[in-house]
């Protein structure tokens, strides 16, 4: 055998002697504060083979020891049955909204109080700082001072949204000791400006200059169509120099649009049918006026 291994089994054995005299006077000092006139229990006598790892038996006696002292002597409840209160509502959450307008009040899809076991819970609501949070029951008008619901109650509420791209806001409702959020996150691109429309030629032409959050690459999706579906609404995303490059109707996704231009465009003759031109960035529609001024 190995030097190594020698004094690794030694270190071994000692540990596990350690590991009983230690669970021994725990338990002998737990016996003796709950249980008067138990016992102690005795640890390995000295000289004694102390069992090794691989015997199987030290993690057994272990958990039967932590067993034993864990029971207590009858008189103590180690592990007292959870009691409910009569205000815990049952869990509840409130849907998060996302692409909200800046600056915007914002109202939450309701959620129902159930789960009470008494008559009533206490229900209050704090907010991120100038939030402006509120709360509703029912149809009653909405506060930020505490109040009570019961079982069947409805409640919604109404925040604030930031008043900068892509942030998001957040309440918490408070009912009995559950808590329960409703976020809402403003849009990542600013309803833009578009120019007095231009007429070129058989078409017509606005643009304007978006400003987004732009956190992730490729995050930006752009899209464009016109109310009759006549395929002539077509985008441009200017070059570094602002001036408009290839024209198309295909969708594309781009990593950065903040200060980006964008030239929009139909033929007259559809804009006159009338139709109404739409460019879609991230999910959001925005009408282009391509009428002739």
């Amino acid at each position: 055998m190995k030097s190594s291994d020698v004094h690794s089994a030694a270190a071994r054995r000692a540990v596990v002697s350690i590991l009983y005299a230690t669970l021994a006077l725990l338990k002998n000092r737990l016996r003796m504060s709950v249980c008067p006139g138990a016992g102690a229990v005795q640890g390995p006598a000295p000289g004694k083979r102390v069992p090794r790892w691989r015997d199987g038996m030290i993690g057994k006696g272990a958990l039967i020891t932590l067993a034993v002292v864990m029971a207590g002597c009858g008189s103590v409840d180690w592990f007292p049955e959870y009691v409910r209160l009569a205000t815990t509502p049952d869990q509840f959450t409130f849907p998060a909204k996302t692409g909200t307008a800046l600056s915007t009040q914002v109202t939450s899809d309701p959620i129902t109080v159930t789960g009470l076991t008494g008559a009533s819970s206490p229900i209050s609501i704090t907010g991120s700082i100038g939030s402006n949070s509120k709360y509703t029951i029912n149809t009653e008008a909405a506060t930020d001072a505490a109040g009570t619901v019961k079982n069947g109650d409805k409640v919604t509420v109404t925040h604030t949204s930031s008043s900068s791209l892509g942030t998001p806001t957040t309440s918490t409702v408070s009912i009995g000791n559950v808590n329960g959020k409703f976020i809402s996150t403003t849009q990542i691109v600013a309803t833009p400006l578009f120019t007095t429309p231009i007429q070129l030629g058989s078409v017509m032409q606005a643009d304007a200059t978006f400003f987004s959050f732009d956190g992730l690459a490729g995050t930006h999706v752009i899209s464009i169509k016109d109310s009759l579906d006549s395929g002539n609404a077509l985008y441009s995303i200017a070059d570094d120099n602002g001036n408009a490059t290839v024209f198309t109707n295909i969708t594309q996704t781009v990593p950065i649009l903040n200060g980006q231009r964008i030239f929009v465009r139909n033929q007259l003759a559809t804009v006159l049918a009338p139709a109404t031109t739409t460019l879609t960035i991230d999910g959001l529609d925005f009408a282009v006026n391509l009428t002739p001024p």
